[in-house]
């Protein structure tokens, strides 16, 4: 039955294949992804997914290698003191910016980006967390940045601050000249590449600076992304040399290793999820009551009615294991998902009042990672169906069900979405369930008290057993419908030489390199 599904759609995306784009250029790597999602160029004005591109033009005071160890960045070296409460980062010297007026990065520069990307118009997604723990922040000398906290933050330097967030730094100089344009203009930053252009809908095509860069010798003059949508296209301009890298559907890699080309994935990086709408209970003006899931039977009923390891086998390819929350948590590995008990969903249904189940809405869109996601909402609703609940699947783009999913109302939709692990995991779990985040979909006074608990703990031991904790008790209360902790496969063509993905939420294409 998924099957059916999958394959219906997928022809339906051969049939509309528009005339493919003419061959990459030389010395240009061309990157087909689904979406630019809001093509702005400021890291505050939008979503983690524009990383595709503003990381080439952005860099980050902290790196992280494959391992997830931490390396230095913009900062040379940093320090935490005061229980985890104060922490202080010494910037690299002599590292220009792209634009000349801009001269070199300096700490009113790192100064002004954190606090831009915490402001109360930001709309990026850590910054409503950040908020919550940034206090002030002090800058002694032109090379040093003190940040001062409200809570003890242990892995500040590779969680918010790290490169896998959104904290790129600006100059200052030319933000504030530009005032209200800044988010459309283009983007000054001190990585490798600037922006060429920008074409609303269709493409971002950044080129090489005319410089010895610090941290990376890019081997590509130009990269170009282009929006693709369909898989079937995507798939289609690699073979024909019109792609050099592409996010592609589990579906696709047999036919594409049988073409020549080579298949990049890394290992649970990224979580397809059902999130529930309205059930902030901490927040009066994000709770719906009248939603069916505001019970957690009926969200545990959402959990045990549907086959996930079936739509692991169906529509990932058995790339991936039946998800045990929101994000993969390294703590939360001894925490057991939900099975697969159709009955016992009935049973709770019943329980909570919907013997003959009920009516709702499901929101999915398609992201990198996250072609599947629609196809994954297809399957719920026929396993929810089975057992009474009608799903009505309304297809969109993520730029407008986000900027409806943290408008702040009491919301009466589900979504399908993807979680990533973050370096820290507190992050994603402050990000999808604390009520100071606008991207929540679930809290609880009892699940506010863990969290305090958690950031008022030192021992790291105690800690992981907090967060532990706090992953079972969000298992238990049904914080959302977990899916499926899933890899990630990118496909890239024979003009590609090594590229090793760092982390799910890091796009480094500035390190491909060019095959001999």
């Amino acid at each position: 039955m998924i099957h059916t599904t999958r394959a219906a759609l997928l022809s339906a995306a051969a049939a509309t294949c528009l005339a493919l784009p003419a061959l990459a250029a030389d010395g240009e790597l061309v990157i087909a992804t689904p979406t630019l999602s809001d093509q702005t160029m400021t890291p505050w004005s939008g979503s983690g997914q524009r990383k595709t591109y503003l990381d080439l033009v952005y860099e980050y005071l902290v790196y992280l290698d494959p391992e997830g160890n931490t390396e230095p960045g913009l900062a040379e070296s940093w320090e935490m003191s005061n229980e985890g409460k104060t922490w202080t980062f010494h910037l690299r010297e002599g590292v220009p910016f792209s634009d000349e007026s801009c001269g070199d990065v300096t700490a009113e520069d790192v100064k002004y980006s954190i606090e831009r990307l915490v402001a109360e118009d930001s709309r990026a997604g850590p910054a409503s967390t950040m908020r919550r723990i940034i206090d002030t922040i002090d800058t002694p000398d032109d090379l040093t940045v003190v940040v001062n906290l409200k809570a003890p933050d242990f892995l500040l330097d590779k969680g918010y601050f790290g490169e896998a967030q959104q904290l790129g730094i600006v100059c200052k100089s030319y933000i504030e000249g530009l005032a209200a344009g800044a988010d459309t203009a283009a983007p000054v930053g001190t990585g490798p590449y600037v922006l060429d252009h920008s074409t609303d809908g269709s493409e971002v095509v950044l080129t090489l600076r005319d410089i010895d860069h610090w941290r990376v010798s890019p081997d590509w003059e130009t990269v170009a992304i282009r929006i693709v949508p369909e898989e079937a296209t995507r798939v289609a301009m690699l073979q024909a040399g019109e792609a050099d890298i592409a996010p592609v559907s589990f579906d696709s890699i047999a036919g594409l290793k049988d073409a020549g080309l080579r298949i990049v994935s890394a290992e649970k990086t990224w979580s397809p999820v059902i999130r529930l709408g309205g059930t902030v209970q901490t927040d009066e003006a994000r709770f719906n009551k009248e939603n069916p899931w505001s019970d957690v039977r009926v969200r545990q009923a959402m959990n045990y009615a549907i086959d996930k390891q079936a739509i692991i086998d169906e529509l990932f390819a058995g790339e991936g294991t039946v998800a045990n929350g929101d994000t993969p948590v390294a703590a939360w590995d001894s925490v057991q998902p939900y099975p697969y008990d159709p009955d016992k969903a009935r049973e709770l249904l019943a329980e909570a009042g919907y013997p003959d189940g009920f009516d709702m809405t499901l929101k999915t869109f398609a992201t990198t990672p996250g072609a599947e996601l629609p196809l994954m909402a297809e399957a719920a609703a026929l396993y929810w169906a089975d057992v009474g609940i009608n799903a009505t699947i309304e297809p969109g783009d993520w730029p407008s069900i986000r900027t409806e999913w943290t408008s702040g109302k009491a919301l009466d939709f589900a979504m399908t979405h993807r979680g990533f692990p973050f370096p820290n995991p507190e992050n994603g779990v402050e990000a999808g369930f604390s009520t100071q985040s606008l991207f929540a979909s679930f809290t609880s006074d009892d699940l506010e008290a863990l969290m305090a608990e958690l950031a008022a703990e030192t021992d790291p031991a105690a800690r992981t057993e907090k967060l532990t904790e706090i992953g079972q008790y969000i298992r238990d209360q049904a914080g959302a419908v977990f899916m499926v902790l899933a890899n990630e496969p990118w496909a890239v063509g024979p003009d590609v030489g090594e590229w090793v993905i760092d982390t799910a939420y890091v796009y480094n294409f500035d390190t491909v390199g060019k095959a001999e």
